[in-house]
């Protein structure tokens, strides 16, 4: 913002320039053009776009002040400084009539100048002006803001599913579209860059993404479709995680040789609780001792998943984690169950595949 003393200063140019360009306009006026309203006896209208280039520029940072932008402007000079106070008084007396609202932006005041800026407005339209009387003339600037951009209808906010809603299928998504996928550190905003081939198409990447950050093209990553999602919210964000798993489940794979050949070995342990995620938001964790926690699931805050709390009243959010492996050899759906405590482990979940 200007200072105090470099605003006086434009002020004192912009009359002195207004004031050089008096006798090359027409002659004296009545009304204003822009508001209608009747003028004091003297004005006269400055259109030279020299003269008023840099009062404009004055306006113009009223109008951004008043989160808008000069529609049409005008500039008013009268040679007589001795009618500032008729001036003023005849605007007030105006603008009363017409039913403006007149609002004191900012005023300034010494001994050689004075000046004012302020707000108009009426139901339909507004105005900004600055009025700025020295010892050689009056000078009256102002402009009608334009309307305002209509304020978008905010989009209304996708509800938590109350059904089971499937995880959009694989190449839902293509190249260019921006997603987010599931990382060790949280949901991250990423670019498609190509789709992997569907399964038994031969290739590399068989039902995955291939993604990167938005303009980067090197060191590309790749993930399981059921770890790329949209990044506004929609109703599989919860639905998908609708129904019953089984939470617990470990793997071990170990290799093993007889000193001739090597093979590996790959065990599991059955899951030792079970997760039910009704569709009237509540939830049912049964333990490995039989203990049954219940209590209202909630949306994942930052994606999609479900947020549940165990016997101890710990948080747990449930995520998809459904890949390949786990749907064409055992014909499941994965997810995993992570702790918002990070001293614990996560724990993987897993239920029959729909489709």
């Amino acid at each position: 913002m200007k200072g105090p003393y470099v605003m006086k200063k434009a002020l004192s140019l912009l009359s002195v320039l207004l004031w050089s360009a008096v006798y090359a306009q027409p002659g004296p006026t009545t009304a204003s053009t822009i508001t209608r309203l009747s003028l004091t006896p003297g004005a006269v209208r400055v259109t030279d776009a020299a003269a008023t280039r840099e009062f404009g520029q004055v306006l113009n940072t009223l109008a951004k002040g008043q989160n808008g932008g000069c529609q049409t402007s005008e500039y008013l000079v009268w040679a007589n400084p001795d009618l500032a106070e008729r001036i003023s008084a005849d605007l007030t007396a105006q603008f009363k009539a017409r039913g403006l609202t007149f609002k004191s932006l900012d005023e300034s005041e010494d001994e050689e100048s004075a000046s004012i800026s302020f707000l108009l407005s009426d139901k339909t339209n507004r105005y900004v002006g600055l009025l700025y009387g020295d010892a050689e003339s009056v000078v009256l600037g102002w402009c009608q803001l334009k309307a305002p951009a209509p304020v978008a209808a905010p989009k209304p906010a996708v509800p938590a599913s109350t059904s089971r809603t499937p995880w959009p299928a694989f190449g839902t998504f293509k190249a260019g579209d921006v997603v987010q996928v599931l990382t060790s550190v949280g949901w991250k905003r990423k670019v498609i860059v190509t789709v992997g081939p569907q399964p038994g198409q031969g290739g590399n990447f068989e039902k995955q993404y291939v993604v990167n950050d938005p303009g980067v093209t090197t060191w590309n990553d790749f993930y399981d479709w059921g770890w790329v999602a949209h990044t506004e919210r929609q109703p599989y964000w919860t639905g998908f995680f609708i129904g019953d798993w089984k939470v617990g489940e470990a793997m071990a794979i170990n290799t093993r040789t007889d000193g001739t050949s090597a093979w590996n070995e790959v065990a599991y342990a059955s899951a030792s609780d079970t997760l039910r995620i009704n569709g009237d938001g509540t939830y049912e964790w049964k333990d490995m001792n039989g203990k049954v926690t219940k209590g209202k699931w909630t949306a994942a805050p930052d994606g999609p998943g479900v947020v549940v709390k165990d016997a101890k009243g710990g948080a747990w959010t449930l995520r998809n984690n459904t890949n390949l492996v786990e749907e064409r050899i055992r014909k499941l759906e994965g997810a995993r169950l992570y702790p918002s405590d990070r001293s614990q482990m996560s724990m993987a979940a897993s239920r029959p595949l729909t489709r």
